[in-house]
């Protein structure tokens, strides 16, 4: 038998899911069938799956050791006497570091907007990705570990029980802010307030043409997974779901302009997809974007990937794990090359 006791960055997630943290390799079945048998407790007391645990909780674990080894992935009494120690997570934690290190040399500076005990607001720069998308891949969740690990707020026991995480997605080549959770009740925060539509979102991009000064777009999307795209149309079909963007022109040139756009939703390659739309397609863009102008975008100024950047974040009035964020307002740089190729372009 061994105790489990809850932290209090774990609290209030369902005792399941808490559970499968512990012995990733059960099927919910178990946990089900040893809670119902008293095999697993709370507290001394029978317990549902569905129930929050709390700080302080005592989860009883009433199994062999066969059985931890099974499930948990470990050996033996090894297994049961450090179940969750941490020792697991020490090969990825090491590859986090090197990622850490890897990344930072590509920065010229901090790249750090933001941190307090929950939340970390980063700046990723293009050509990194945010998320993996292969096991081989290098990417900004793999530097938020590493960095946690080097500043010492991670340790392998604490990586066990969370895995620290990127919270949402910028495309590879689209540079901007991302949102990190270092917590448990951070990242369930985070994931509520960005399904909402109270966090404005802003982004800056150079598109093909000369814009209204102010616009709306608005229709419906529908993802291509099998192609990664994303279709716009102005009625709604099947699968699609409604996106509306807002944007404002900053500067124009002979042949290209400069906008800001707020997402009022946040749907896969929304602004992409909605420039594209309207006929101005965001330059340097393969995807959606017109290739007679990427060649020369690319042979004139080097530009290699879209020209679309997440410059600044305005938080709502927040309580909970995202009080320190109540009502602040973030924003960074764009590239001084995006009004560099706006004034001096030069195309038709």
């Amino acid at each position: 038998m061994i105790t489990i006791t809850v932290t209090e960055e774990e609290e209030g997630q369902r005792l399941d899911k808490y559970l499968h943290r512990h012995l990733p390799y059960a099927p919910a079945s178990f946990f089900y069938r040893m809670l119902r048998k008293k095999n697993i407790t709370r507290n001394g007391k029978k317990a549902d799956g569905g129930d929050h645990v709390e700080q302080g909780d005592e989860i009883a674990l009433y199994l062999s050791d066969d059985t931890l080894t099974q499930f948990g992935g470990r050996s033996g009494r090894e297994n049961a006497a450090d179940l969750l120690s941490g020792k697991s997570g020490q090969t990825e934690l090491a590859a986090a570091r090197q990622a850490y290190h890897l990344i930072n040399r590509l920065y010229s500076f901090d790249p750090v907007l933001y941190e307090d005990e929950g939340v970390l607001l980063v700046h990723k720069l293009p050509g990194i990705l945010s998320q993996k998308a292969r096991p081989e891949d290098v990417s900004m969740n793999e530097w938020l570990l590493g960095y946690l690990a080097e500043k010492g707020g991670l340790s392998e026991e604490r990586y066990a029980f969370f895995h620290p995480s990127v919270c949402n997605r910028l495309d590879r080549n689209t540079g901007g802010i991302l949102f990190c959770a270092k917590t448990l009740p951070a990242s369930r925060a985070l994931s509520a307030l960005l399904r909402e539509r109270s966090l404005h979102k802003y982004y800056q991009m150079v598109v093909r043409g000369k814009c209204p000064r102010e616009g709306v777009i608005c229709g419906y999307l529908k993802k291509d997974s099998r192609h990664n795209t994303a279709t716009f149309s102005q009625v709604p079909t099947e699968g699609a779901v409604f996106s509306k963007t807002i944007f404002t022109a900053l500067e124009e040139g002979t042949a290209l302009s400069l906008l800001e756009a707020e997402l009022i939703t946040g749907r896969t390659h929304q602004l992409r997809a909605h420039l594209a739309a309207a006929g101005h397609p965001i330059a340097g863009d393969t995807k959606y974007g017109d290739p007679t102008l990427n060649n020369l975008l690319s042979r004139k100024f080097g530009i290699r990937g879209q020209m679309l950047y997440a410059c600044r974040v305005e938080f709502p009035v927040l309580d909970g794990a995202l009080a320190p964020l109540s009502g602040r307002k973030f924003s960074i740089a764009v590239p001084a090359m995006y009004r560099n190729v706006v004034r001096n372009f030069g195309g038709k």
